[in-house]
């Protein structure tokens, strides 16, 4: 869902998309601009071909919580990340969450902390291992994980967004922000050198 509403965006500044999913019937856009192909996300032969002549990479990819490990996003990484070397494409922005460093869970509310990070735990924990896995293995490619708070379904604002360089959370941050101004954030980046080779904790 955050990835449909950075591509809208994206499309509304008249950049010119290839939005690589799962599903291509739950994209819902028509534009010239827009160019939907269904892909293995976890295969990077079905899409290293795809990336060639674009920008920059962005992923939104989303995998649910399973026992006894989730590792969609590490899997999904390395590929994209190995598609990309080998089209010799540098600059990657990522969306995970907040709290993916267990340490930093302890700083949730109460709510959070003893009902929702647990039933999520195993999807943190391999956000966090992709983002170690980044920080060793990925000196050569500009890539930005951005960590937001709690995501909702709320049209974009015009919000002040705070960040918080290697953070893992924001403690003077709502708890919640709209998918809308995540993606909004994500584009933005894309024009910021200051953010390559950066994970930023987001809220508003």
């Amino acid at each position: 869902q955050t990835g449909l509403e950075f591509v809208k965006q994206a499309l509304t500044a008249n950049h010119h998309v290839t939005a690589l999913v799962r599903s291509p019937e739950k994209m819902g856009l028509t534009n010239d601009n827009l160019n939907v192909i269904k892909v293995d996300v976890l295969d990077p032969t079905s899409f290293s071909e795809k990336l060639v002549g674009h920008d920059a990479v962005v992923s939104c990819l989303g995998f649910a919580p399973q026992k006894p490990a989730v590792t969609g996003y590490t899997t999904a990484t390395k590929g994209i990340v190995e598609a990309m070397r080998g089209n010799g494409q540098k600059r990657l922005v990522l969306c995970h969450s907040w709290y993916t460093e267990m340490e930093s869970r302890g700083q949730a509310i109460f709510f959070i902390r003893w009902v929702l990070l647990p039933m999520i735990k195993t999807v943190l924990n391999n956000m966090f291992e992709t983002e170690e896995w980044l920080n060793k293995e990925c000196s050569d490619i500009e890539y930005t994980v951005v960590r937001p708070a709690g995501l909702q379904n709320k049209p974009v604002t015009t919000a002040e967004i705070k960040v918080a360089e290697g953070g893992y959370h924001i403690p003077e941050a709502a708890g919640r922000i709209a998918r809308a101004d995540v993606a909004r954030f994500m584009l933005s980046c894309l024009d910021k050198d200051e953010f390559k080779g950066k994970q930023l904790a987001i809220g508003i």
